[in-house]
């Protein structure tokens, strides 16, 4: 018998969780092991109380190996998990749009002067003067609603410079060829992920600069079989971000019913002990494939402004995490759309202003640990 118990394999920890100093952060191991094991974690000896064992631990590292050793005289049995150091933490928000088209066909035609001429770039930047936000936008190569099929390759260069000063906080990435079909990368080749990324990711760095692009945090559905994770980290891909990290969800009898059991549907294809955590603590770090995960709790293009405020308030109340992730998409801004949201910017709005009144500081999730950069990446 042997089990750490205090904390789980991939666990995003800070000073909400130990005592924290420049040099470590101290928490409290806890496990349990047979009565008659001698237990040893990283080769410090531990406390014991019957079959429970506790220690403080030093964690040195942003990413900490802990290895638990007991032996008796039915043999030998270790346990390792990998902790991470969130070192210097504080709260913070990131905000995330998807499915951005819309935008760049209008740039395509309309020849503005200024990006900001447009009425979407236009409200960006006002929640960005006003409460220094953030925004990823995360773009699809081409339009599927203009029945002309436009894309990226006809929007000019004449904004790059325009991108390129507003680069502090706006980024563009790659989020799918197009908004259909659905769940394109659910079982898709390396070969095609490869094929849409490399092309939109080339188009959005020819428009908006190099210092305007970055690495996306998801794709398009949440969807990507493991085995294309590591082609993704070969483009520079760190976080993956999903408002599911939920159960599998099937069809029955014309009623939605939820699985509790096999992998994420929505969510990577984690397994339901991921999603669980995630559930309550929002991050995770996949030491498989040196990824980190974080969970959404709110889509404000489905939330209206009183219900994003309120879930705000109560994670911010629950203490559980210092990160916040509002997520979006664009067509919903868009009068022509059919299911345009006249309050569009105002639910923005306060997917910006509510964390900022609490404290949370404007970050982009790729940099860094979640927009934390204390350990120089």
């Amino acid at each position: 018998m042997l089990e750490i118990t205090s904390h789980r394999n991939g666990e995003l920890l800070s000073a909400r969780h130990g005592k924290e100093s420049p040099d470590e952060l101290t928490i409290q191991l806890r496990g349990i092991a047979s009565i008659q094991s001698k237990v040893t974690v990283n080769g410090m000896t531990v406390q014991r109380r019957d079959r429970e064992f506790f220690l403080d631990l030093p964690l040195k590292e942003k990413i900490n190996r802990v290895t638990v050793h007991a032996k008796d005289k039915y043999g030998e049995r270790t346990q390792t998990i990998v902790l991470v150091w969130d070192k210097g933490s504080f709260k913070r928000y990131a905000v995330r749009i998807d499915d951005n088209s819309f935008v760049f066909t209008d740039l395509a035609k309309n020849k503005y002067d200024s990006i900001f001429d447009h009425f979407y770039f236009k409200n960006l930047k006002a929640l960005h003067e006003k409460y220094g936000s953030k925004f990823i936008l995360k773009c699809f190569y081409e339009n599927a609603h203009d029945p002309e099929k436009s894309n990226l390759s006809q929007v000019p260069e004449c904004y790059r410079d325009e991108f390129d000063r507003s680069s502090e906080w706006l980024h563009l990435a790659f989020h799918a060829w197009a908004e259909f079909p659905d769940r394109p990368y659910q079982h898709c080749t390396t070969e095609r992920l490869a094929h849409d990324f490399d092309t939109t990711t080339a188009e959005l760095r020819r428009i908006a600069g190099p210092r305007c692009c970055t690495p996306p945090t998801n794709v398009h559905w949440a969807m990507l079989e493991p085995h294309n994770f590591n082609f993704m980290r070969s483009r520079g891909v760190k976080i993956l971000t999903s408002s599911g990290f939920m159960s599998n969800r099937i069809i029955v009898d014309g009623r939605v019913e939820t699985l509790d059991q096999g992998g994420c549907d929505i969510g990577f294809f984690y397994e339901q002990d991921v999603a669980r955590h995630m559930l309550e603590k929002r991050c995770f770090y996949d030491a498989d494939y040196d990824l980190f995960l974080s969970r959404s709790f709110f889509c404000f293009n489905i939330d209206t402004p009183e219900e994003i405020e309120a879930k705000i308030k109560a994670e911010d109340a629950k203490g559980e995490s210092d990160v916040i992730e509002s997520v979006g998409h664009e067509q919903y801004a868009y009068p022509s759309y059919a299911m345009y949201l006249p309050d569009y910017f105002k639910r923005l709005e306060t997917s910006c202003r509510v964390p900022a009144e609490l404290g949370y500081k404007p970050v982009f999730f790729q940099n860094g640990i979640f927009g934390n950069t204390a350990w120089g990446d």
